[in-house]
């Protein structure tokens, strides 16, 4: 049976994109890195020089492995002397490193000066977040041949940007209807999952080489998988659109009650106890804890039923907005 034949993915001039609304899938933007100083001064030298007593964490691929690793915390300068002199080899016959997800902005954020986010890329959803949960969300790589990372989809339906400023990679990318039809095994460079799950697809696999310049923009719950041709160093964030916010709420609300769900199985199972037993216990017997507890469960319940509201409303106005006059076409 013949290999299905990937859909290129469109490139686009920077100063022609002006809203992420007007997208709707992954595309190339060129010109967006064009005033960066990075650039230029993020070189071998200037991070061994600048930032060589670091330590960073290291994906340690084992030969004839190109998708599993352990990750060991190593040096930044031992790290880039073994990637600027390791023969350029995309074969899995040795051991190979990968530098992916340095928080850089943590260890190191005056490197943030060398560059700017993408005016397309700002507005995240993320930072109107309290402070306590917001989380790291960009990292630099220093990827080698023979080391990819698998299929998947960012977390909490994050969307990524992914600037290449020196060498190259390679990704494939299916839509989110597609990827949740694929299994844990499967790749999009397999010629089984092809056959097995892709040929039965409507929409396309797309395939795309960023170069030095290029910046991908990936929406939201698509599935890629990235493969690193050759050397290259990478620039990425993940932020969430408006379009994805309840989605991530949805999830990463998920995420933040999980410890918090035991804490309150044993808090409500002690006050089933107390209010159960033949005593008053003294906690309950205090006016203000239970206003207190009364004022939370209504605040929850308040909150509910606000959610409710604004799905019917939505309703409403959707139903309204999709129902033509009568004799127009």
């Amino acid at each position: 049976m013949a290999p299905i034949s990937p859909t290129p993915l469109r490139v686009l001039d920077g100063s022609a994109v002006t809203t992420l609304e007007d997208l709707d899938g992954p595309v190339v933007i060129r010109g967006l890195q064009d005033e960066w100083p990075a650039r230029e001064l993020w070189t071998v030298e200037h991070f061994r020089d600048q930032y060589g007593g670091l330590r960073v964490p290291v994906r340690e691929y084992p030969a004839g492995s190109e998708y599993e690793y352990t990750i060991a915390d190593g040096g930044l300068a031992e790290f880039l002397e073994y990637w600027e002199k390791i023969p350029m080899d995309g074969s899995l016959a040795r051991d190979r490193r990968y530098l992916a997800e340095w928080n850089f902005v943590r260890d190191c954020p005056e490197l943030l000066d060398d560059f700017s986010v993408p005016a397309i890329f700002s507005e995240d959803w993320i930072d109107r977040l309290p402070e306590q949960v917001r989380f790291g969300r960009m990292w630099i790589f220093f990827g080698e041949p023979g080391c990819s990372t698998g299929l998947h989809c960012d977390t909490f339906s994050t969307s990524a940007w992914l600037a290449v400023l020196d060498g190259s990679k390679e990704l494939r990318l299916v839509t989110p209807e597609t990827g949740r039809a694929l299994r844990a095994d499967d790749s999009l460079w397999s010629e089984r999952t092809h056959d097995e799950v892709l040929r039965k697809s409507t929409d396309p696999l797309y395939e795309v080489t960023l170069r030095a310049g290029d910046t991908l923009y990936i929406p939201g719950d698509w599935y890629h998988e990235v493969r690193n041709p050759e050397r290259n160093l990478m620039l990425t964030a993940n932020f969430v659109e408006e379009r994805k916010l309840l989605s991530f709420l949805a999830q990463f609300e998920t995420r933040l009650t999980e410890p918090l769900s035991i804490l309150r199985q044993a808090r409500n199972a002690r006050i089933r106890t107390w209010a159960g037993g033949a005593g008053r216990h003294d906690e309950l017997a205090r006016p203000e804890f239970r206003a207190r507890q009364l004022d939370w469960v209504r605040g929850m319940t308040s909150e509910l039923r606000e959610y409710e509201r604004a799905l019917l409303d939505w309703d409403a106005t959707d139903t309204g907005a999709t129902e033509a006059p009568s004799g127009a076409r």
